[in-house]
Parts: C-alpha cells; structure tokens; sequence
C-alpha cells in the first residue's frame, strides 16, 4: 500500500476518533449533562457517532485485508463493499427516525442538512459500487479515500448541530 494512502487512512481514523470523542465532551455540557435530550439531539448523536466509528473502523479495513496478501484491487473492493453496504443499511436505518422528526417538529431539522446526509451516504455507496466494479476507474483507494471523506462531511456536519444546539432557547 502506498504510504501516502496509509497516512490519508490513518489521519481519516483520527479525525474519526475525535468527533467521537469529543461528542462525549458535548453531552457533558447543557442540559444535556442532567438527562435532557431532545429527540433531534439523539438522532444527531446516533448519526455522529455511527459515522465517526464507522470511519474509524473502514480506514483500518484495507489495512486489515493487505495482511491477508490479497491483491490490492481485491483488498479495495473488499473494503468499498464493507462501505457501501454500511452506508445503504445506515441510510436505510436512519429514514423512519428522520421522517419522525421532520412529522413532530418541521422547523427543526433543516432541509439541506437531510439533503447532505442522503446525498453523502448514497454518494458514498455509489462511488464503493463502482470501485467494485472497476467502472469508470481502476479499483483502488481513491473511491474508498472519497467515501470515507463524505462520511466525515456527515460526522462533521451532526457534529456542529450538536455543538450550536446548547446555544438555542430550549424548546
């Protein structure tokens, strides 16, 4: 494995671990400290989490499948497939708690956040079935390094909600 790659991977797997964590520091803090969640609050923090770890877990995959000395476009498809299939199942998953809260409270979730998070995941799972493939390009890291990339965005973005949200009146 090229050791540029290895570093993207290692630094995605940080980066990863960070929003993970510190999403723990930002249940700390508010009203959240003292058992108060909102519906929205727990739907952000499944969703972070879910995409923080999951990245964490798919940047270590190809690492995984090369000491098993497969071919490196196997070991990529092997690994998109993990990412692809975790993202249709998440996005699957998440539909009727997203649905749910749109119902009860419309104001609170906003329409380009739901169109950044189906666009990221179905995205990410398009891009894994073509380096499965091989369409449109050799099976390789750079499919996989862009879908691990959409799932950050997605991490990054559940992340923010969670941080801005102490700064709301409570509803």
């Amino acid at each position: 494995m090229d050791e540029h790659v290895l570093h993207i991977l290692l630094g995605f797997a940080g980066v990863g671990a960070t929003f993970a964590g510190f999403s723990g520091v930002v249940a700390v803090f508010g009203r959240r400290a003292h058992g108060e969640w909102l519906p929205e609050d727990l739907f952000r923090l499944r969703n972070l989490m879910f995409m923080s770890l999951g990245v964490c877990l798919l940047a270590f995959a190809p690492l995984v499948l090369t000491t098993w000395h497969l071919a490196q476009a196997r070991a990529w498809a092997l690994a998109s497939l993990l990412m692809g299939a975790g993202s249709i199942v998440y996005l699957l998953y998440a539909r009727p708690a997203r649905l749910r809260l749109r119902r009860e409270r419309p104001d609170l979730m906003p329409t380009w956040a739901t169109a950044v998070f189906i666009v990221a995941l179905t995205g990410a799972a398009i891009l894994q079935f073509l380096n499965i493939v091989g369409l449109f390009f050799d099976r390789g890291p750079g499919p996989y390094l862009a879908g691990l990339l959409a799932l950050l965005c997605v991490a990054a973005m559940q992340f923010a909600f969670l941080v801005i949200r102490p700064l709301a009146p409570a509803v």
